[in-house]
C-alpha cells in the first residue's frame, strides 16, 4: 500500500549560518491542479486502498463537494465510511468519534479546511496508538505509525494538507491543543483549486490571510533555512498578488484561485520546517476563548506583530515590501521595512474581516489572553522575544483595528 518514507523528529533549532545542519522531511505525494479531486478514487486504488473513511463537514455535504469525492472513491471499488459532522475548530470528542469509525480502514481522507483535515490527522494517531488524543499534545508523542491520511483542501488557508501538525480544540480547558509529528504528514495531498471557486469572500479572505501569516512568519522566524526561505518567498509573492482578486472576483478569476491554493500549500511546507511566530501564539487563545475563526485572528494580529518584530530583522521586512510589488529602490532598509508592514496593514483594510470587539473581546480579557499566548509553542522562534506585557499591548493594538 503506502510505501514508508523516512520520518525525522521535528527540529526547530535556530538556524545560525549556511554551514549549519538542518532537517527537511516532507513526505507523501502531491496531486495539484484544476479537476485533480476527480482522481481521488483512482489514486487511492493505485495505492492499494480497499476501505477508507472520509472526514468532512455538513457544509461540504450541502454544496455537493463531499458527494464528488464519495462518488470518485466508490466508483474505484473502495468501501467508504463517512463522518460528516466536523465543526469549526474540531474538538477532542470529534477526533474520538472519527477514530472509532476508522478502526478497520486503510486510509483516512480529510476533506475541507483545517477543521476536517486536522481531526483526520489526529484520529490517525488514535487508530494505531490508542488512548486519548490529549496524550499526544506536543511533538512526536506517538510511538506507532499513524494510519495514512489523504488530504483534500477546499480552501486556500491552513496548508494542513502538507504539514505534520493538527490543532484540536480541547473545550474542557478552553485550549487549542497542538499535535505534531512527521508521521501525520498526509501521505497524499490532492489540491484542486476548482473546489475553492464558490467560496464566499469572507472565508476566502480569512483563509488567505492565514496562509499569508504562515508564509511571513516562516520567512521571519529564528528557524529559517534555505529551503523554507525559497518556499516562503514564493508563497508571499503569490498570495500578495492573488488574494484581492480571489476575494472579490474569485468566481471568475480562476487564475487567482489557483495561485492562492499554490501559495497556501507552499506556505505550509515553509512553516513545517521554519516554524511560526507570535501571531499564532495570539490567534490560538482568541479561537479557544472567543471562537474567533483562526484566519480572522491571524489577519488581525499579523500586521501588528510585524510592526512589533520589524526592528529585530528589518532586512527581511524590507524584502517583503518588494515581494508585494513596492518600489523600494533608494529607500533605507528601515524605510523599506516600514513599507513592508504598511503593505499588510493596507491589505487588511481591503479585506472583509470583522473587528476583534465584535467577538466579545474586552479590555478586561487581555491579561488572560496574554497568559495563554505566553504558552504558545512558536514564541521561542519569533523574531523578537516577547513578554506578557508585550502581548497585552499587542492585543490592545489589535482591538483598535478596523473600527
Amino acid at each position: 500500500m503506502f510505501r514508508p518514507v523516512a520520518q525525522l523528529p521535528l527540529d526547530y533549532s535556530v538556524f545560525k549560518d549556511k554551514k549549519s545542519v538542518f532537517s527537511w522531511a516532507p513526505s507523501g505525494a502531491v496531486l495539484f491542479g484544476n479537476g485533480a479531486s476527480k482522481r481521488t478514487g483512482e489514486e487511492l486504488k493505485k495505492l492499494g486502498v480497499k476501505k477508507a473513511t472520509l472526514v468532512t463537514d455538513q457544509g461540504l455535504v450541502k454544496f455537493g463537494i463531499a458527494e464528488r469525492i464519495i462518488r470518485s472513491v466508490e466508483d474505484a471499488g473502495i468501501i467508504l465510511d463517512v463522518y460528516d459532522e466536523c465543526e469549526p475548530d474540531s474538538s477532542v470528542e470529534t477526533v474520538e468519534k472519527i477514530a472509532a469509525l476508522a478502526r478497520d480502514s486503510d486510509v483516512l481522507i480529510g476533506l475541507g479546511g483545517g477543521s476536517s483535515m486536522d481531526p483526520a490527522k489526529a484520529a490517525a494517531i488514535l487508530v494505531t496508538n490508542g488512548g486519548s488524543i490529549r496524550d499526544y499534545q506536543g511533538c512526536d508523542k506517538f510511538t506507532k505509525a499513524p494510519l495514512p491520511v489523504a488530504a483534500i483542501p477546499t480552501a486556500a488557508g491552513t496548508g494542513s494538507e502538507c504539514t505534520p501538525f493538527a490543532v484540536i480544540a480541547d473545550r474542557q480547558r478552553a485550549w487549542k491543543m497542538p499535535i505534531g509529528g512527521t508521521g501525520i504528514m498526509p501521505a497524499l495531498a490532492i489540491c484542486d483549486p476548482e473546489l475553492t471557486w464558490s467560496l464566499p469572500a469572507g472565508i476566502t479572505a480569512a483563509t488567505g490571510m492565514d496562509a499569508l501569516t504562515h508564509a511571513i512568519e516562516a520567512y521571519t522566524s529564528r528557524c529559517t533555512e534555505p529551503i523554507s526561505d525559497a518556499l516562503a518567498v514564493q508563497a508571499i509573492k503569490l498570495i500578495a498578488h492573488a488574494i484581492r482578486p480571489a476575494v472579490y472576483r474569485g468566481d471568475i478569476d480562476h487564475d487567482a484561485r489557483y495561485d492562492m491554493m499554490m501559495g497556501a500549500m507552499l506556505a505550509g511546507y515553509a512553516f513545517t520546517s521554519a516554524s511560526l511566530g507570535i501571531s499564532h501564539c495570539m490567534a490560538h487563545p482568541l479561537g479557544a476563548q472567543y471562537q474567533v475563526p483562526h484566519g480572522v485572528a491571524n489577519a488581525l494580529c499579523l500586521p501588528v506583530v510585524m510592526e512589533f518584530n520589524m526592528g529585530a530583522w528589518p532586512e527581511r521586512y524590507a524584502e517583503i515590501a518588494g515581494f508585494f510589488g513596492e518600489d523600494i529602490y533608494g529607500m533605507s532598509v528601515r524605510e523599506a521595512a516600514k513599507a513592508g508592514v504598511r503593505c499588510v496593514y493596507e491589505l487588511l483594510e481591503d479585506m472583509p474581516i470583522r473587528p476583534l470587539e465584535s467577538f466579545g473581546v474586552t479590555e478586561e480579557s487581555l491579561e488572560g489572553l496574554a497568559d495563554d499566548a505566553m504558552l504558545g509553542g512558536d514564541r521561542p522562534n519569533n523574531a523578537r522575544m516577547t513578554t506578557k506585557e508585550d502581548f497585552i499591548q499587542l492585543y490592545r493594538k489589535v482591538m483598535a483595528l478596523k473600527k
